[in-house]
């Protein structure tokens, strides 16, 4: 698979989010990498949070490479640790990776736990080809 099709684009969710430094946000979530399986593209993430969250299920919309939108789900994070990194796959059917433009994480859906008071998430990629906006 040539990740050179993919243009993933992760938005911030809030416009303070660009000014802070990495030590201001409750967690930080990675694509890491975007693998073909069959019939199925996985998305890995890798997630690190500074305080524990019981919950975090995020709006994610997905877009293929003309910017039409594809697919909107829900992405569930589950519980993460305090400090500790965790990996989640998301396998999204019936789609071939190089079909798939941008992701965009358009908002918190559900977020359980005493971190998820003012809770801010930092968006990033391994991927050469990760497009940030903001």
């Amino acid at each position: 698979m040539k990740t050179s099709f993919f243009i993933i684009a992760l938005v911030l969710l809030s416009s303070k989010l660009g000014a802070q430094e990495n030590t201001q946000y409750s967690a930080t979530i990675e694509l890491n990498t975007v693998h073909q399986e069959e019939a199925v593209c996985r998305l890995s993430f890798t997630v690190q949070a500074r305080k524990a969250v019981d919950k975090l299920i995020l709006e994610t919309v997905l877009f293929d490479t003309r910017g039409a939108v594809k697919m909107l789900t829900l992405f569930d994070f589950n519980g993460l640790p305090a400090q500790k990194m965790r990996v989640r796959q998301f396998d999204i059917p019936e789609t071939k990776c190089e079909n798939i433009g941008r992701v965009l994480f358009n908002g918190i859906d559900r977020c359980e736990g005493p971190a998820c008071d003012d809770f801010m998430l930092n968006f990033g990629s391994r991927l050469s080809t990760l497009e940030v906006l903001g």
